[in-house]
Parts: structure tokens; sequence; C-alpha cells
């Protein structure tokens, strides 16, 4: 593994506030203006987002039609309704987890991150990352969400839907942003540790597996066992509580106490994994060659 020496006064004196936001704005500026400025990624964007309405009223139609043919149904549509939105959080955190991971590592393969860190402090060119990206896919989000809900609404849809639907997408977003920085703050450090992208996807793929776990828990595992203390109490811990949480406002009575300490206990955590991340793309922005594993990305690279 080679290392490319660096002043290390450089990296880690910490900008003042007053710059550091500017800098942070800058890189929110630069990431945002990017990916809006992609004509793939406004075609793909608009093609779901067409596809996303015209399958919602398609299946609102469905629904309709079936209650009204046969009186009942089979199936719970609040079930559905949760599941489309576990759906929706995971393809979105998936999506933003592969532009955040190409990014770091593209920067560090091309030794980008050289000219950066001369000009840019450790957090604020993470965090202005994070943001910068996490804005342009809460934008899509709501382009291809709001078309399946207009089309869902069309229909009459939300009639057979015994949910709260106004605070059901509310507590939804909620749950994205806070599921989206969490494993934001943790694709970036494992990112950190590889300088190459046919390294990338054995990097990350602890937390692809996590989140394929997460996926059959809340969409299998849980609506089976409602009720069930350790179900409830999964629901509270940061990581499992964005995918659970929603499903259970969808399909069980949650106060409201609960929702607020579930979103309060990520919202404490998220500083934390912040700060991991700050120490491990620290340490390992400027290591090229193979990948790094956590123990030694914890030291710095000058002494590795």
């Amino acid at each position: 593994m080679s290392t490319t020496t660096f002043d290390r006064t450089t990296r880690i004196a910490g900008p003042s506030s007053g710059s550091g936001l500017r800098e942070t704005r800058l890189i929110i500026r630069r990431e945002v203006l990017t990916r809006l400025g992609n004509r793939t990624i406004l075609t793909a964007t608009g093609l779901l987002a067409l596809f996303a309405g015209a399958a919602a009223g398609i299946g609102g139609w469905f629904l309709v039609d079936s209650l009204g043919g046969a009186g009942a149904m089979s199936f719970d549509p609040r079930a559905i309704f949760a599941t489309a939105m576990i759906s929706a959080l995971l393809a979105s955190l998936v999506y933003s987890a592969s532009s955040l991971t190409s990014g770091v590592v593209e920067e560090k393969s091309s030794r980008i991150v050289e000219i950066l860190l001369t000009k840019i402090g450790i957090v604020p060119l993470l965090a202005g990352k994070m943001i910068g990206i996490g804005l342009v896919t809460l934008i899509q989000l709501l382009a291809i969400g709001g078309t399946a809900v207009v089309g869902f609404s069309v229909v009459g849809g939300w009639s057979l839907i015994n949910v709260a639907v106004g605070p059901s997408l509310l507590w939804f977003l909620l749950w994205f942003l806070l599921g989206y920085v969490i494993f934001a703050a943790l694709n970036t450090t494992l990112a950190s540790t590889v300088s190459r992208q046919e390294d990338l996807g054995t990097a990350v793929m602890p937390l692809s597996v996590l989140q394929m776990v997460l996926l059959v828990v809340s969409l299998y595992v849980l609506p089976m066992n409602l009720g069930n203390p350790w179900m409830e109490g999964l629901s509270f811990v940061p990581l499992f509580s964005s995918y659970l949480m929603p499903m259970r406002f969808a399909l069980e009575d949650v106060s409201t106490w609960e929702m607020v300490l579930a979103a309060g206990i990520s919202v404490a955590a998220i500083p934390a994994l912040f700060w991991l991340a700050t120490v491990i793309y620290r340490n390992n922005a400027l290591r090229t060659g193979s990948r790094v594993s956590l123990q030694q990305s914890l030291t710095s690279d000058e002494t590795a």
C-alpha cells in the first residue's frame, strides 16, 4: 500500500466557523448543480415519475374495482401503502449511497481530493457532499412520489386506505432524511477505505446486506409479529427505525411519543457517526492501493 505524503496540519486543522459554512455551501452547490445538470439523471427521473404515476393509477383502479366488485379484499390496503413507502425508502437510500460512495472513491483515485483538502476542511467537504446529494435525492423522491400520489388520487384510491395519509407522508420524509444521513455517514466511512472503484462493492457489502435484512424484517417479519416486544424494541434502534417505524405506523397504533423518541435517538446518533466518518476519511483520504481495514483506518496514514 502506497502513501502520499501531505502536510498533516492542512488536513487536520479545521476551518473557522464562517469559512466552514462558506465551504460547505460551495460543496453543496457543486454536488447539486453537477447532478441537476446531468441529462441522464433528469431523463431517468422523469421516466420514473411517469412510470410511478401510471403504476399508482392502475394499481389504485384495481383496488377500487376489486372492492366494488367483491365487496371485500383478501389483502390489507394499509399493508400495500406501507410496502410502497418502504420500497421507496430502500430505492432512495440505495441510489443516494451509490452516488455518494462512487464520488468518494472517484475523488481518491483521481487524486482530486488532494487539491480539495488544500482548500477545504474535512468536515465541510463531507457535510457538503452528504447534504448536496441528499437534496438531489429528496427532489427526485418528491417528483417520483408526487406523481404516484396524484395517480393514486385520480382513481380514488385513498378512500380505501384507513391511514392518515398526510401525517404518514410527513413521517416518511422524516424517516427518509434520518435514514439517509445515518447510512450516508456509514457508507462514507466504508468507501473511504478503498481507492479503486472495483473494490467499492466489497467495501460497502456489509451495509448492502444489512439493508436487505431490514427490508425482509420490515415487509415480512414485522407484519406477522405486530405487538412483539422485540420488534417494537428494534424499531427504536437507529438504522432499524427508518424501516420499521413507517411499517408500524401504517399497520398498528403507534403513539406519537414513540415516533418522537425513535426519531430523537436517531438524531442523537448522527453526530457520533459523522465524527467517525470524518476520522476514517481523514486517515484514508490520501491512502492509495489496496483496501485498508477499519482498524488501520483509525490510525493516521503517517503512523499506519
